[in-house]
């Protein structure tokens, strides 16, 4: 049996072989002549296959068993869709805050305006948290009555109610998110 993790990416995916020093030398021809067939490439010294297609495992799956190849594939994260959980953002006014808490329409702005790993990283995060449906914590501060100048995300569950319950507008919308984000973590 063969076994793969699987990686999939923006544009293509990775397949390491788990396993490659147990495989036989016909069946790693058949994996390099598979990638090959479908413009990617063997690399034995990362002892993995890329091929530059976005495709889902499930389809993976079934094309290795058209194959009649026996192979268990599991599914991995790319790395930065796991550092947007732990990593901070190293430049612009939000410099030091964790990605995971930025907000939606910044990233939105950085995933469209930057060509780099941030924007790979943005992009991540937004796919997350649709994913998800968790919404990011609010760092923006309340403009109006006694919590005036406190973050949003900080705001008292009851006062956040009274709010949504009172309020109309970004007010009652931002309330809305804070309660629901609490909500969904326990």
């Amino acid at each position: 049996m063969i076994r793969l993790t699987y990686i999939q990416y923006k544009n293509y995916f990775i397949c390491k072989i788990d396993n490659m020093n147990e495989l036989s030398v016909e069946t790693l021809q058949k994996l390099e002549n598979f990638a090959q067939k479908r413009s990617g490439k063997m690399d034995y010294t990362t002892e993995s296959f890329k091929i530059p297609k976005r495709i889902e495992m499930h389809h993976l799956k079934e094309l290795f068993a058209l194959m009649d190849m026996n192979v268990f594939i599991t599914e991995k994260e790319p790395q930065r869709k796991r550092l947007a959980d732990t990593a901070t953002i190293n430049f612009g006014k939000f410099k030091g805050t964790k990605w995971i808490d930025l907000d939606e329409h910044y990233l939105k702005w950085l995933s469209q305006n930057i060509n780099s790993e941030a924007r790979q990283t943005a992009l991540a995060e937004i796919q997350r948290r649709k994913k998800d449906d968790t919404p990011a914590k609010i760092t923006k501060t309340i403009n109006f009555g006694k919590h005036r100048g406190e973050v949003w995300d900080e705001l008292p569950s009851p006062y956040l109610q009274w709010v949504c319950a009172n309020l109309q507008g970004e007010a009652q919308d931002l309330a809305s998110k804070v309660l629901k984000r609490r909500n969904t973590k326990t």
